[in-house]
């Protein structure tokens, strides 16, 4: 989840009081298999043919289900007991589902104070885990979400990519992991890592992810889940190969999350800063899957100076670049100071034709309203937002405070389509108070060019994302995975249009036979059922609209 990221264990006392001895270590190797059955009689594992996945009876298999997060972010040497329970296998076994992604944490299993040193309490954890799945026919995906190194999806795991020894440890806890579970055909496959984010290049990725694949092969014949980076470290654009890694082995299955539209599916949850991301779908609000800053207004008057407020009109610009494909207004400032505020209002974008004749004025309220407007610095200092106490004709306007370098405000929603030929004008109120010698601030338009086409905030936009994956998956014959694909309470919330959102989701999966995960089943901000992480999850905190969405799906 992913910056994104943005971005989420049941273990009963009955295996604590069993454990017994404080001192629960093994070393790799000292236990036994779990399987009941003898490797020459066990059922197949699943397997990977060209872009399908193959059933023990030779037909393809459709993989459909949840995540469980497990509490991925509680730094607990033992594996948290209120994640889920058996009864929890039933109940997205009713749904329909036939697989949850399982979270794992590397320290539910190695200490650092005892590094390649693997406890029991982790390998029971598993075991008991494999078998609730097996008595409800529910497949497992155990997937490494915080490796050696530190959790990837928030950036703060360089670790894992700066020092060797944390993927020595990662190479050997799957090794370990692999040889223990090897004949096992409830496990559907291994997902090496979580949301990578590699602190120099994609070749660190791509090596990684063929090492563990490597050896995972020396013991082991499961699917393999090989994730798209989410990030390069400091950069967030995509490669030619959408930041896959380019691997060689069998049975490898690609996988990819989607949150988009991101402001959608994160608003107003505290930790993703996002404010409100309005409604799905909404025909007014442009998105794009990729795109990149390419110009902007250059020559609209700055404002220099503390004052009350003054009218700023701008200059026309000529849009006659073919690369320009939406545009987006934006206040500015420069280095106003830890105790500068600019207040921004009333601000006003027109079109022009060709002949300089006034067209229209372009998403007027949605310029001077909250919704939509996000804050970003260069030095990740001050705040921005919409200021409910102070406006030029009522109570309300846009502010930036406490930026001691470049920081803007941008809104999505009001996000436009330029016309070749066309000019276009941005013009507003500005006033300052406290700012620094030297500072500034400007209402502009910045214009970016895109990698595919623009959307509507709609079903299309949705399977352009999926479509373009899949191409390329399909490009490499490999099986393609989404891991992860959820939208936050809040999203489900005041209308805001959240299971219309998930339902064009799951149809669209289903549709294009892309195996899926749902993120996730327990967890107060994106959980099927809300609650604490310190309580089993209850009826009474379902989402009931959610599990009859599945329900209808899949059954």
């Amino acid at each position: 989840m992913k910056l994104k990221k943005l971005g989420t264990l049941l273990f009963l006392s009955i295996m604590l009081i069993a454990c017994g001895s404080d001192d629960n270590s093994v070393p790799v190797g000292d236990d036994d298999m779990t399987s009941d059955n003898p490797t020459d009689s066990a059922p197949s594992l699943l397997s990977a043919s060209g872009t399908q996945i193959i059933a023990e009876n030779g037909s393809p298999l459709q993989l459909n289900g949840v995540a469980f997060s497990n509490y991925h972010w509680i730094e607990d040497p033992l594996p948290p007991a209120a994640h889920h329970s058996e009864l929890d296998y039933e109940r997205l076994a009713d749904m329909g589902m036939n697989v949850v992604r399982f979270g794992m944490n590397y320290w539910i299993f190695e200490d650092d104070s005892a590094p390649y040193q693997y406890k029991q309490t982790g390998w029971d954890w598993i075991d008991n885990n494999v078998q609730w799945a097996k008595d409800n026919g529910v497949y497992l995906i155990l997937n490494m979400h915080t490796p050696q190194g530190g959790y990837q999806s928030q950036g703060t795991g360089d670790a894992l990519w700066d020092e060797v020894e944390n993927q020595n440890r990662l190479v050997a806890l799957w090794r370990a992991i692999a040889e223990r579970y090897a004949d096992e055909p409830q496990i559907a496959g291994y997902g090496i890592v979580n949301e990578p984010i590699p602190s120099q290049s994609m070749q660190q990725w791509s090596q990684l992810a063929q090492r563990l694949i490597g050896e995972i092969r020396q013991v082991d014949d499961h699917l393999i889940m090989v994730e798209q980076a989410i990030a390069v470290k400091g950069q967030v654009t995509f490669d030619d190969n959408l930041n896959f890694p380019l691997v060689t082995g069998d049975n490898i299955m690609y996988e990819f999350h989607t949150y988009q539209p991101f402001l959608f599916t994160h608003q107003l949850l505290q930790f993703a800063n996002q404010g409100d991301g309005g409604v799905y779908p909404d025909e007014d609000v442009l998105e794009v899957a990729d795109s990149q800053w390419y110009t902007a207004i250059y020559n609209n008057p700055l404002l220099t100076e503390n004052s009350d407020w003054q009218f700023f009109e701008g200059e026309r610009y000529l849009v006659d670049d073919s690369e320009i494909a939406l545009g987006t207004p934006v206040v500015i400032t420069g280095n106003i100071g830890a105790n500068g505020t600019v207040n921004f209002d009333d601000i006003q974008l027109n079109e022009f034709d060709e002949n300089g004749s006034f067209v229209r004025t372009i998403k007027q309220n949605e310029l001077n309203a909250a919704p939509g407007w996000s804050f970003w610095s260069r030095n990740e200092d001050g705040d921005g937002g919409v200021d409910e106490s102070d406006g030029r004709t009522d109570t309300t306007s846009l502010f930036i405070t406490g930026a001691t370098d470049e920081s803007n405000l941008s809104n999505v929603f009001a996000n436009f389509e330029p016309i070749q030929g066309y000019s276009y004008q941005i013009s507003g109120w500005m006033k300052a108070s406290g700012m620094a010698n030297g500072g500034d601030a400007l209402i502009r338009i910045d214009f970016y060019q895109t990698d595919g086409e623009v959307y509507r905030r709609n079903r299309a936009f949705l399977e352009s994302i999926l479509d373009d994956v899949q191409a390329w998956s399909n490009a490499q014959n490999r099986p393609v995975y989404v891991g992860e694909f959820g939208a936050g309470t809040p999203s489900f919330e005041n209308d805001k249009g959240g299971l219309n959102w998930a339902s064009d989701m799951v149809d669209l999966l289903l549709e294009k036979d892309i195996h899926f995960t749902y993120f996730d089943y327990h967890g107060d901000t994106f959980g099927i059922y809300k609650g604490p992480t310190n309580a089993l999850p209850d009826i009474s905190n379902a989402s009931q609209p959610i599990i009859d969405m599945f329900t209808d799906k899949l059954r």
